[in-house]
């Protein structure tokens, strides 16, 4: 898949695919492969990073060799590339044509002797015969090299064996024109129309053309030829810009404001292209929007205009002229960046979505020269590979899944759902290893897929109503379970999620159905707990006792089945029956500081307040951050005037619980008593904010008693 992303230029989504590969089989022809991703991304240093990889483990590797010596071309690197390129080459490893031309251009580049290019040469028309394409191709290397008078004498052998070859008229005026100092002469014009006569739809030639009769002030001549450009490639701005330049010379005002918006629109962000040459459509916009009254709209564009003379003023004409040699045509004033592949065709357009998934947009596949036919065949095998993707990740989740482990066997359905969301299954299996990591957001997603292609997956619809109950999407739980009726209620571990979620919306009466229900079933103590706690919340305070002692018939010795029996007391308002059971919980387990804390409340509601205070002081000592103790040992110091003891419990539970409104009340009183205004100013605002923020929240079921004691 990552080779195929290569051919349709999508080259970050190749980079993702080819590291994912890694993760799977780490070897250096997958390292080789990255490196060639990154290369063609422009990311030359992480190529040369994955080459040196590859090379590390498999020195000999010559695919590794030959994109190292390219990477280093690509940096400018030419001599350290031609020692790359020439040990693969001397060796036999790799002498392929492309190698051999490679090798040729950094020792041009490197300024090594002529004889040593022409060796290299050589052994390119021994490998592929005698042709004018390949000497446009030698001629190319030389002109890049800023040897024109070699570059010329080139082409004029590519001419000599044959006139119709590709591009040879068009380089060889190129490279006359650039020798002339860009000055156009007749001859240099004869070889771009020669071009033509053989190849008439050859973008780069018509454009020359047009452009050097622009120059003439030759309009009708140059529109001629500019329109043909622009119907081979519309995509690049250049021919609208000197078709603005014709109008507005002859006076046309609204076809050369067409042409100039339509020039900058292509230009886009691309304003160095062409030594910044949009800055004359800039110009020449701005004074045509000056003139018809639309001066605000104008001043923008000439000082954008302004702008981008300054950047050229930066480059010298050394620059320029390099530029125009190394891929643009025109004069100095007018080059255009060549493709790497063919300088007759637009630059391709690169795919910038790094989403290793997704299939690549039709504009960017269009400009990657495949034909029609390998198009057709690249989506003939996206489909196969995307199917083979997405089967074999299936099957390894599913291995993990099988073997308990979820979290891995989510990250894979996931990998196998983005390759193809169709396979039979898929959905459900995600959302259960979902559920089975607690990711209960990821479930929901899985779950809900699996349910609309099969509505009446009782299991599926289960487990999606407990994945919103654990997400505390209540209302959303209900209605999921809602069509599993009683048996859904019966279940063992649906109907107490009903139940709840029920209680959550205070919809107390259809929780207590759905409770009942689920009661009659055998349940083991554990969850006997949960539904005598679930009584407590639902109200119903003699149903939650009965549950509790229930339980402790069968068991005895089960812990806090008394606590939560006095929690249900505390509730009904029952104080002695409440003190009872906290006492007969702190029979089973002395240590247990809820109880022992309950308890000195109970006797704190009967105005016991020596027992309460006595005990409160036993739960500090044990537990000093325990912040209802020290409230209320605070609350009682209040009352006795004690105020330092008063301030310093009540500082404590505030500094504990600092969300709790009626602490932060009680404080400010005992602030106010000290005479400490600012303090207990300070503290009545907190405690109204925080009032003010509970405001209008649903009541919790409970008086305030039962509030600070829960």
């Amino acid at each position: 898949m990552a080779q195929m992303r290569l051919l349709q230029v999508a080259y970050p989504q190749a980079i993702e695919l080819y590291q994912r590969s890694l993760d799977f089989e780490d070897i250096p022809e997958t390292h080789v492969d990255l490196a060639i991703a990154y290369l063609q991304a422009n990311q030359l240093d992480k190529s040369l990073e994955e080459s040196a990889k590859a090379l590390t483990v498999k020195p000999d590797d010559v695919r590794g060799q030959v994109v190292r010596g390219k990477t280093l071309m690509s940096k400018g690197q030419y001599a350290e590339a031609a020692q790359v390129l020439q040990h693969v080459t001397e060796s036999g490893s790799a002498s392929d044509m492309e190698t051999l031309y490679s090798l040729a251009v950094c020792y041009l580049q490197s300024k090594q002797s002529p004889e040593l290019v022409q060796g290299v040469f050589k052994k390119i028309i021994d490998k592929m015969g005698e042709s004018g394409s390949l000497h446009v191709l030698f001629g190319r290397a030389y002109r890049d090299a800023n040897d024109l008078p070699s570059a010329i004498v080139e082409f004029q052998r590519a001419i000599a064996i044959d006139p119709r070859t590709p591009h040879a008229h068009y380089f060889l005026a190129l490279a006359r024109l650039a020798n002339n100092e860009w000055k156009v002469t007749p001859e240099t014009n004869k070889e771009f129309l020669k071009e033509l006569e053989f190849y008439p739809h050859d973008y780069l030639a018509n454009y020359m053309v047009g452009f050097v009769a622009s120059g003439e002030r030759q309009y009708d001549t140059s529109d001629k030829y500019l329109q043909a450009a622009v119907k081979i490639n519309p995509d690049w701005p250049e021919p609208y810009l000197y078709m603005g330049l014709n109008a507005n010379a002859q006076g046309n005002k609204v076809l050369a404001e067409q042409m100039f918006r339509k020039a900058i629109e292509l230009t886009g962000k691309d304003e160095s292209r062409s030594n910044f040459q949009i800055r004359r459509a800039y110009i020449d916009l701005g004074r045509i929007l000056v003139s018809s009254g639309r001066r605000e709209e104008g001043e923008i564009y000439l000082g954008k205009a302004r702008d981008l003379q300054n950047k050229v003023f930066q480059h010298s004409q050394q620059n320029m002229a390099t530029m125009a040699l190394s891929g643009g045509i025109g004069a100095a004033a007018a080059i255009v960046p060549l493709a790497t592949k063919s300088e007759a065709e637009a630059a391709p357009l690169v795919s910038t979505n790094v989403d290793p998934f997704a299939r690549i947009d039709s504009a960017v596949v269009a400009r990657a020269n495949l034909t029609p036919a390998q198009r057709t065949a690249a989506e003939l095998q996206e489909d196969r590979l995307r199917a083979v993707l997405a089967l074999a990740f299936n099957d390894l989740a599913t291995s993990e899944a099988v073997s308990g482990e979820y979290i891995a066997a989510l990250g894979h359905y996931q990998e196998a759902e983005k390759w193809d969301a169709k396979i039979p299954g898929l959905a459900r299996n995600l959302g259960l290893s979902a559920f089975k990591s607690n990711n209960y957001a990821e479930a929901i997603r899985g779950f809900t897929r699996a349910l609309q292609e099969k509505p009446d997956d009782a299991p599926v619809r289960a487990m999606l109503g407990m994945a919103y109950f654990g997400m505390e999407k209540y209302a959303d739980a209900v209605s999921t379970f809602k069509p599993l009726g009683v048996r859904g209620m019966q279940d063992g571990t649906v109907g107490y999620a009903w139940a709840s979620s029920l209680t959550h919306l205070q919809q107390t009466s259809e929780a207590a159905d759905v409770l009942r229900e689920f009661e009659k079933g055998e349940r083991p103590n554990e969850t006997r707990m949960l539904i005598g706690q679930l009584w407590i919340e639902i109200g119903d305070y003699t149903q939650a006792i009965e549950t509790f002692h229930a339980l402790l018939q069968s068991d005895p010795q089960m812990l806090k089945a008394h606590y939560f029996a006095g929690q249900a007391d505390i509730r009904w308002g029952h104080w002695a029956d409440a003190e009872k059971e906290f006492k007969e919980e702190l029979k089973l387990n002395p240590t247990d500081i809820e109880a022992r804390y309950n308890e000195g409340f109970v006797c704190l509601q009967e105005s016991r307040v020596d027992d309460a205070a006595a005990i409160f002081e036993a739960v500090v000592k044990v537990n000093p951050e325990h912040a209802r103790a020290q409230y209320n040992l605070g609350k009682i110091m209040l009352d006795r005037g004690n105020l330092d003891e008063a301030v310093k419990h009540l500082e404590i539970a505030t500094r504990l619980s600092p969300e709790s409104d009626y602490m932060h009340y009680q404080l400010q009183v005992a602030y106010r008593k000290q005479s400490r205004i600012a303090d207990a100013d300070h503290e009545l605002a907190v405690y109204k904010e925080i009032k003010e923020k509970k405001r209008g929240s649903a009541p919790g079921g409970m008086g305030s008693a039962q509030s600070q004691n829960q």
